[in-house]
């Protein structure tokens, strides 16, 4: 079976998406193999739930900085998942 992405993700959500979906695609195609059992089924549930975490992790820590740095007036916020500047176009 081929190995997962864990350790290598990448900060964009759209690209974790897809590294996630393709580690369910592995995970299914080795389960409909035969090829896992319970406790490696296991293994990738323990590892699934620390990727979860961890980008819970990162995003407040993202919000943080962003609140953070709004209170000093930088003109940032983030939108759709994404730090943005505010600042109007001729500002």
């Amino acid at each position: 079976m081929e190995p997962l992405m864990t350790n290598d993700l990448a900060n964009d959500f759209d690209t974790i998406r897809g590294q996630l979906v393709d580690n369910f695609v592995k995970i299914q195609q080795g389960i409909n193999d035969g090829m896992v059992d319970q406790e490696t089924i296991d293994g990738f549930q323990k590892e699934l739930d620390q990727l979860l975490t961890d980008s819970e992790i990162r995003d407040a820590n993202v919000q943080a900085i962003v609140n953070i740095l709004t209170k000093y007036d930088v003109p940032i916020a983030i939108v759709d998942g994404k730090v943005v500047d505010t600042t109007k176009e001729g500002e």
